[in-house]
């Protein structure tokens, strides 16, 4: 695992806890969070202070949430990183059980991600990553 994907992970283990630094850690201050092809939470959100609001905005809706990343693939170039993995958690209105796969793209300068797409599957999320190797 490189450190880039261990930096990551990290990164990945603390939005399941809402921690909003750890996961701001390896996030550009100018950083573009494309939620918009998303089932739910979906939106446009910019910065360190987009990221928060969309982390903050989970706390309303769920009474649990888990993010469970499995596969990180890194492109041959290093610019990109493909996030595979699962979600489960209990909605707050219902107490409703839910459990989803989640495909996300990050973009990658100097060591940060700058963009990330949240894309409805992997064959989504590969057409996102043209120098990835599948």
């Amino acid at each position: 695992m490189s450190e880039l994907t261990d930096r990551l992970r990290t990164a990945y283990e603390g939005f399941g806890r809402r921690d909003i630094q750890a996961v701001l850690s390896v996030m550009d201050p100018d950083i573009e969070w494309d939620a918009t092809d998303a089932l739910a939470h979906t939106g446009m959100y910019q910065g360190h202070d987009g990221v928060t609001e969309y982390i903050d905005s989970l706390s309303g809706v769920w009474d649990e949430f888990h993010l469970n990343p499995e596969q990180f693939t890194e492109s041959g170039d290093g610019a990109h990183v493909m996030v595979l993995g699962s979600v489960h958690g209990r909605l707050a209105a219902n107490e409703q059980d839910v459990e989803a796969r989640f495909a996300h793209v990050l973009q990658i300068e100097d060591g940060l991600v700058t963009r990330l797409k949240v894309c409805l599957d992997r064959e989504a999320a590969l057409q996102e990553m043209p120098a990835a190797s599948s």
